[in-house]
């Protein structure tokens, strides 16, 4: 049987205090964050259940809001960006430093969660809005090539950012972090239990494309990370 050696308590100093503080106001700051989008382009373009809307309407509902759609997803880019070195930051402070393989693997896949995911949001911030706004002064024949664009730049954005920024790359991130830092006695069961949860759902938002016929939505994959990163946000304080 396998021993889980956990170590002993020892006594933080100031400087490692204040950083475990920092970061668990970080990852609670994060956990709420990720409701701004939702509260910023819900009310403009009924977000995200527009994204499921035929291509003429969703250009269309662009058009109509441009300076929300710009904020929204402004703030999505933003929590976006932040969420990697948050969880190389933890990796390296649950592992014992980026040295380690499992942090060095967290901190890897993390930045590719960036990148990608970056892409995918950088969309509707530089392509999506020029389209909206030909979509809109033009006639019947130019709208159905704009929606065929739309549909395109759509497809390929969502590839990038969602299935795989938002979805594999984040759930090993999540899953290595976790795992490992529970078996090193760094992280309390339930806490790893949640972020394997978590990265489960993440990673199954995947499975569609590559012919598997299990849909998990999106909302609820990333609610159960926001739920994760709050807990953890708190346990990380709370421990510091």
């Amino acid at each position: 049987m396998t021993t889980i050696h956990r170590p002993a308590a020892m006594a933080l100093s100031p400087t490692t205090r204040l950083g475990g503080r920092l970061l668990g106001a970080l990852f609670v700051a994060q956990g709420l964050l990720a409701l701004a989008p939702m509260a910023i382009l819900g009310p403009a373009i009924g977000w995200p259940a527009s994204l499921d809307n035929p291509p003429a309407e969703q250009l269309a509902a662009i058009a109509g809001a441009p300076q929300a759609v710009a904020a929204g997803y402004g703030v999505y880019l933003l929590y976006s960006v932040l969420v990697g070195p948050m969880m190389i930051a933890l990796a390296a402070r649950l592992l014992g430093g980026l040295q380690a393989p499992a942090a060095a693997t967290v901190a890897v896949f993390a930045g590719l969660s960036v990148m990608a995911r970056s892409i995918g949001i950088l969309r509707w911030l530089t392509v999506m809005p020029v389209l909206a706004l030909a979509w809109t002064g033009g006639d019947a024949a130019a709208k159905a090539d704009l929606e065929r664009v739309f549909l395109a730049v759509n497809e390929f954005g969502g590839g990038i950012g969602e299935l795989l920024g938002v979805g594999l790359f984040m759930a090993i991130a999540l899953g290595t972090l976790v795992a490992a830092a529970w078996r090193r006695g760094a992280l309390p069961g339930w806490l790893a239990v949640l972020g394997m949860v978590s990265a489960a759902l993440l990673a199954g938002l995947i499975l569609p494309a590559v012919g598997v016929p299990v849909h998990v939505p999106m909302a609820a994959a990333v609610s159960t990370l926001s739920v994760w990163m709050l807990a953890t946000g708190v346990w990380v304080f709370r421990r510091a």
